[in-house]
């Protein structure tokens, strides 16, 4: 089985997978300290519904992006150690 370089960990509620929870990225684990806000937009260039999660992560504020694929992305890219 193949490693994913970045995976965001979700809680998972009696919707599915909600709030991020913690990020594995190079091989270590980081909780998610603070989820700052919350948002849910349509992406201008694919039309798809994003989620949009402003987190604080080891000392660091990023964003988490998750679209309705559940492919995610975190940004900006490399913040985290």
């Amino acid at each position: 089985m193949a490693i994913k370089e970045d995976e965001v960990i979700f809680y998972s509620g009696y919707k599915g997978e909600e709030t991020p929870r913690a990020v594995r990225t190079g091989g270590h684990e980081y909780p998610v300290d603070e989820v700052l806000w919350r948002k849910r937009v349509v992406d201008r260039a694919t039309g798809k519904m994003v989620e949009r999660f402003g987190c604080r992560i080891a000392g660091r504020e990023i964003e988490i992006r998750r679209d309705e694929t559940g492919r995610t992305e975190i940004l900006p890219p490399g913040i985290l150690p």
